[in-house]
């Protein structure tokens, strides 16, 4: 559990939850509501997905995903947020620059976040 620790998956769930308020008082912040959140969106998810990984398959904190498991996850989530729910609904739009937003979150997970968990004893 040591890896929902992380100070960057941390501030990236503060930061949806500040977001995921002020669209709810409608006071949206412009860049923050906008850009920010699918700066975090990768990190946040391939966390999720990491420490799942950690605790239930691989029982190992030193466990990291391959730069291959991060592609995935920053392919599925453009294509299902930019491509196939516009598709579906008119309640949502495809932008490009979210894509290049989630692939900036999915090269920073991979090279910053994605590390395994060391032990210090005292």
């Amino acid at each position: 559990m040591k890896t929902l620790l992380n100070r960057w998956f941390i501030t990236g769930c503060i930061v949806w939850l500040v977001v995921f308020a002020t669209r709810k008082l409608h006071h949206p912040i412009a860049y923050i509501n906008g850009y920010i959140t699918d700066v975090f969106a990768i990190p946040v998810i391939a966390t999720l997905t990491l420490c799942f990984q950690r605790v239930v398959v691989f029982k190992s904190n030193f466990y990291t995903l391959s730069k291959w498991h991060v592609v995935f996850i920053t392919v599925y989530v453009s294509l299902a947020f930019e491509v196939l729910l516009p598709w579906l609904s008119k309640t949502y739009t495809g932008d490009w620059v979210d894509v290049l937003l989630y692939i900036v979150g999915g090269l920073f997970f991979y090279r910053v976040m994605n590390k395994p968990v060391l032990e210090i004893r005292g």
